[in-house]
């Protein structure tokens, strides 16, 4: 008899099989569950041509890996080494497709921007990387001055020095740029002599081209031209992927290429000590992962043909940012003999290794997405070791994440009123320590004078009472209603005139200074007859009232006798 089995609440039959967290999968065998490891296909060790030690690759699962080779373009100075390890110097100062989609499948592409650059303007850097991305434009270029600034524009938008979104983050060190697309797993590190670009081969076998070639573990087709045929000389290839510009008209209708070569002198044997630093033991452990061949090659090229040794710098440079992506870590501008030093501004400090994203308060609090790549590093300039960079958008280095008025931060000791309450720059938790405002307390308030009364209103956090008129006009009368004022926070007092006494007629409303209402006057004669309810009023000139009030200051004989005039 077959039986099956119980998993937690689930009946399974016998011969049924499932997945678990732990790469390993259960079955269930009349009756018993079996647990076995998920089985893998074997991962053999291609030989990437590039020079660079294969990286493993896992599937979906987490479980099951293959080696693949890495597809990383770079360049220092005028020398390009593409994806497949190709070596060539190009030195034109347009606008080129550095990088190409053969097939659109990720919408992303970089192009260079080269501008003549050296004391003499013989030699060509790089003005910036324009990397499009999906709906994206991203810029990252360089500021020159009396000290480089990084600078990097979203959709012509400038951005802070740290930018994170959805899709990509940016980050910089002061000493360069670097730009993560997580998605396509693509990263873009730039400096004006220099830029390195990786791309996974699973994502981009076979469908990159442009200045770096193609991504496929193939020399033979790396000077790729627009058309899909393969140029003998890639410098020639480099030339052709030139694209319109209208910032430079020049390009438009370049001269021919010479036909003849110039006469080759003989070359005198030039081995600098500066490039020898490649090859050491400087780099020992850096050469088990990255061949330093081309950029020693590339090096003894510059250095040869200038007076000045400091140029190879850059090719240091170049090598040491690939060893600090591969986690090696090459403490290498001290054995220079101070020729390739760098000095960071005056609140941060030097270091080979960093990290690519800075620590910053908000990433401590957990506000912060920018995390970048743990197991890697990025020389630059950080804050001093026990201080923090209060934000990615600024460049300051605090002793604690304080949060202040306007966000500004605030030292050890400090105190300020946020939000109604009592905020300090706490010296244990090195962080802001707040608690409910206490308010002082008031001395009564008494109401005196006529027509005051007594209210409370907010003053800032705090209740305040305070003695307020609640009629100003004696001759209104007001009352409180129940609607409040948004601006005072009072209820609303709604006033109106009193009601003065109407006169009859044959008299006249006489106003008295000072006094809310006035009285009647008599202005007209008025006869009151026996037998009729209803007086006769006679209007009567000034001079005649006069008289009458005389006349009628002597008592009648009869009541129907009467004065008229």
């Amino acid at each position: 008899m077959v039986v099956g089995c119980q998993k937690y609440y689930f009946a399974l039959q016998n011969g049924e099989t499932w997945s678990s967290s732990d790469c390993t999968k259960e079955t269930c065998e009349n009756g018993k569950v079996i647990i076995s490891h998920v089985s893998c296909l074997p991962a053999s060790v291609p030989v990437c041509i590039n020079g660079y030690t294969p990286v493993k690759v896992y599937d979906k699962t987490g479980c099951c890996f293959q080696y693949q080779c890495r597809c990383v373009c770079t360049s220092c100075g005028s020398h390009y080494i593409t994806f497949d390890g190709q070596f060539y110097r190009f030195q034109k100062n347009c606008t080129y497709v550095l990088i190409k989609e053969t097939v659109a499948r990720y919408d992303f592409k970089v192009l260079i921007d080269k501008e003549n650059c050296g004391l003499f303007g013989t030699s060509t850097c790089t003005k910036a990387l324009r990397v499009y991305y999906k709906n994206y434009e991203i810029i990252l270029t360089q500021r020159r001055g009396p000290r480089i600034v990084n600078m990097a524009f979203v959709n012509g938008t400038q951005v802070g020095s740290t930018y994170c979104n959805d899709d990509f983050l940016i980050t910089s060190t002061t000493i360069m740029l670097r730009l993560e697309i997580p998605k396509i797993e693509a990263v873009v590190t730039f400096k004006m002599l220099l830029f390195s670009i990786e791309l996974p081969f699973s994502l981009f076998h076979g469908n990159t081209e442009g200045q770096c070639g193609v991504c496929d573990n193939n020399r033979e087709n790396e000077c790729r031209l627009p058309n899909g045929s393969i140029h003998p000389s890639c410098p020639k290839m480099a030339n052709d992927w030139r694209v319109k510009d209208k910032t430079k008209p020049y390009c438009d209708n370049p001269p021919p290429e010479p036909t003849t070569q110039p006469p080759t002198t003989p070359t005198v044997p030039c081995t600098p000590a500066i490039c020898e630093i490649i090859m050491s033991n400087v780099f020992k452990e850096c050469h088990k992962k990255i061949a330093p061949q081309a950029y020693y090659q590339a090096c003894k090229s510059d250095v040869c043909r200038s007076p000045n040794t400091n140029v190879g710098c850059t090719s240091l440079e170049a090598y040491a940012l690939l060893c600090n992506d591969a986690s090696v870590c090459v403490e290498w501008r001290n054995v220079t003999n101070g020729q390739c030093e760098y000095k960071c501004p005056e609140n941060k400090v030097y270091n080979p290794c960093g990290p690519t994203v800075e620590p910053t308060c908000n990433a401590r609090k957990g506000k912060g997405k920018d995390k970048g790549s743990s197991n890697k590093f990025m020389e630059g300039c950080f804050c001093p070791e026990g201080m923090t960079r209060f934000s990615s958008a600024t460049d300051v280095c605090v002793s604690a994440c304080c949060s202040g008025p306007r966000g500004k931060p605030q030292q050890i000791g400090d105190k300020w009123i946020s939000d109604c309450q009592q905020c300090v720059c706490d010296e244990n938790s090195l962080s802001a320590v707040c608690e409910p405002l206490v308010c002082p307390t008031q001395e009564p308030v008494k109401c005196t004078k006529e027509g005051e009364v007594l209210v409370s209103r907010q003053d800032g956090c705090c209740p305040k009472s305070t003695c307020t008129n609640f009629s100003k006009d004696p001759c209104e009368n007001c009352h409180c209603t129940g609607k409040q004022d948004p601006s005072s926070k009072l209820n609303i007092i709604k006033c109106s005139k009193k009601q003065c006494v109407s006169c009859q007629e044959g008299y006249t409303y006489v106003e008295h200074p000072g006094q809310c209402c006035g009285s009647c006057v008599q202005s007209s004669c008025i006869i009151r007859t026996p037998g009729i309810s209803t007086p006769i009023v006679l209007k009567v000139s000034k001079i005649q009232n006069e008289e009458l009030q005389k006349r009628l200051e002597h008592k009648p004989r009869y009541k129907s006798e009467y004065y008229l005039y």
